[in-house]
């Protein structure tokens, strides 16, 4: 089945409440990480605020005028002329941002209406969340045996609409195989040192497909493989589920180093999601 809105008269899902302290929603803490989200950065690319030149490494750049028209000057004897050893370039720095990835349970166990629904509804809130912040965000979904990209990395995700629309629900839930390509896609946004990785998982904790060894043992395996880049971690359980279900996710969030976030009791978990992020943002 795809994740489709229900319509208005159909729902059993009510607004969420603005009150809720989402504090009380964290039931594991991780471990706290030295705050890099909207702290001055390096710009990799030619946005940002120009601070101040250096010398060019290679021949393309965004070149300083003001600065390569000293070097000049102090080069030249009366009449300025630019030389290739006159060139500047600008160093820029804009506020630290998020890239987010969202590793998404659509397995069979998400085949229902009302599941759907919520799925969808914690989507779009990312989604928009994400927008609003100007932070980058691709959407992986696991189910079958592998994980798909379903939003490629972005800062312009609410133009794929269509693509959360069209999501298939259904088969079994490779938990390790999202969570391993999740990583593959944070450790290159590490590299770039320009965003702030986030891995956000979202699952009913029911993992029965493993990469080479038992589920349960490959996913603890990837949460370890996780603590050990130091990606900031966070653990959505957003439907009721069996005690197992609650247990591994758990397991998941200490063997990550990661934070477990409860929601199965909202009405309308895609409505604390915003609240959720902006907290996780002063953790990152």
């Amino acid at each position: 089945m795809k994740l489709k809105t229900i319509k208005k008269d159909e729902q059993d899902v009510e607004p969420q409440e603005e009150d809720v302290d989402v504090k009380k929603l964290l039931k594991i803490k991780g471990k706290k990480k030295k705050r890099i989200y909207g702290k001055r950065i390096d710009s990799k690319t030619e946005k940002g605020r120009y601070i101040k030149s250096k010398l060019p490494k290679d021949s393309y750049g965004d070149i300083a005028i003001d600065a390569t028209l000293r070097a000049a000057a102090l080069s030249s004897d009366g009449e300025i002329s630019v030389k290739g050893e006159d060139l500047r370039h600008k160093i820029r720095k804009h506020g630290a941002r998020a890239s987010i990835v969202m590793v998404v349970d659509i397995s069979g166990s998400m085949f229902s209406d009302r599941k759907a629904n919520r799925l969808k509804g914690i989507l779009n809130s990312v989604i928009e969340d994400a927008n609003r912040h100007q932070d980058r965000i691709s959407v992986i979904g696991f189910k079958g045996e592998e994980a798909e990209i379903i939003i490629p990395t972005t800062r312009r995700a609410t133009s794929f609409r269509e693509q959360v629309d069209n999501i298939k629900v259904g088969g079994t839930t490779p938990l390790a195989a999202g969570m391993k390509k999740g990583l593959e896609i944070l450790k290159k946004e590490k590299l770039r040192a320009e965003f702030v990785p986030l891995l956000l998982i979202l699952s009913d904790g029911m993992p029965n497909v493993g990469l080479e060894g038992g589920p349960m043992k490959d996913a603890i395996m990837m949460a370890e493989k996780i603590k050990e880049k130091e990606i900031h971690t966070v653990i959505i359980n957003f439907e009721k589920s069996v005690r197992y279900g609650h247990e591994v996710n758990m397991e998941i969030a200490l063997a990550s180093g990661g934070r477990y976030y409860d929601l199965e009791e909202l009405k309308d978990p895609g409505g604390v999601m915003a609240k959720i992020l902006d907290y996780e943002r002063e953790e990152i």
